[in-house]
């Protein structure tokens, strides 16, 4: 058993719809014209709805990047990963 304080990863508290639509999109190698396709929709409604699923996934990850710093847990709580800035190539 694993108990502990965990922050879910960003796409983890998306709501379902939006998972889809996030997996769909990279199943389709990010292509709005296949989505629009799939969707049966125009591709402006495509691009407003990831549009929409970015805003939802920055104020997930700037609430996660809060939360851990409130809580003193590692900067990078939203799972954006990298890792490599300049700061950390100059060491």
């Amino acid at each position: 058993m694993v108990q502990g304080d965990y922050l879910l990863p960003a796409l983890s508290r998306l709501g379902v719809e939006d998972q889809q639509f996030a997996l769909a999109f990279i199943l389709r190698s990010g292509s709005l014209k296949e989505m629009a396709r799939l969707y049966g929709v125009s591709y402006p409604t495509v691009r407003n709805r990831l549009d929409d699923l970015i805003a939802r996934l920055r104020a997930i990850i700037e609430s996660q990047e809060k939360e851990a710093a409130d809580d003193g847990v590692g900067a990078d709580a939203g799972g954006g990963g990298g890792g490599d800035t300049d700061a950390s190539r100059d060491e």
